[in-house]
């Protein structure tokens, strides 16, 4: 029962504004937090960066997963990939984050279940990620070749290529919050009945699984870029 009354979704306060009921919940609490602890981590990692000396071994690692992304935005993107590796990179470093967030369970006044197990988040965060994919089309094709690309290669593709722009986020959605939901109830389930032997399963379905979700959810969304700009 203590496994499945997790799965709800927890109020932590309730407030009015001008008439509208505004919730707080675990969920948003923990993505504000999460959000917090990124921005403070990468301000103190890149304080000290220099460009006129031998890099330290902090440095390579973050100009390591720069390039990553880098690579990533160029392959899928093409010429235009450069201007999105601020975002795929915040998105996929702020999912890792979030997706791995169960693994930081030590305060005693609270406790953290990963965001994306609330189909709500993984809702917000595919939105967004389309939003982003009709903005890049309009930006580098213009309303004119955006409209036109619907009909390529025939104008009978248009409801189809319309379509799109809803199972794909729809497909972002359940792939991050079907995964991550899946591990994070056999994680609970062997804490309950097999506390001793949950820590080897728990580098996979709490470190690898996450980190790997991360990574297709911002992989899939730079494709979906990349196929509105080019």
């Amino acid at each position: 029962d203590e496994v499945f009354e997790k799965v709800e979704r927890h109020i932590i306060a309730e407030f009015d504004l001008y008439g509208f009921k505004f919730e707080l919940s675990t969920t948003l609490a923990v993505t504000v937090c999460v959000c917090i602890a990124i921005i403070l981590l990468f301000a103190f990692l890149t304080r000290g960066l220099k460009s006129d000396s031998t890099p330290s071994k902090l440095q390579c690692m973050l100009e390591w997963l720069t390039e990553t992304v880098s690579n990533l935005c160029k392959s899928s993107a093409g010429h235009h990939g450069k201007a999105f590796v601020p975002y795929i990179g915040s998105l996929l470093v702020f999912l890792v984050v979030i997706n791995i967030s169960a693994l930081f369970n030590f305060f005693p006044f609270f406790e953290i279940h990963p965001p994306s197990k609330d189909i709500n988040f993984t809702g917000a965060m595919a939105v967004t990620s389309i939003l982003v994919v009709i903005v890049s089309g309009f930006r580098y094709k213009g309303l004119k070749g955006w409209a036109k690309s619907l009909a390529d290669p025939m104008p009978i593709m248009i409801p189809f290529k319309l379509m799109e722009y809803i199972t794909k986020p729809m497909s972002l959605c359940l792939r991050l919050f079907g995964n991550v939901f899946a591990a994070w109830i056999i994680m609970e389930l062997l804490y309950a009945f097999l506390p001793i032997a949950a820590a080897p399963f728990s580098a996979y379905f709490d470190i690898f699984d996450g980190v790997l979700q991360g990574f297709i959810f911002s992989y899939l969304t730079i494709v979906y870029i990349g196929e509105a700009v080019e």
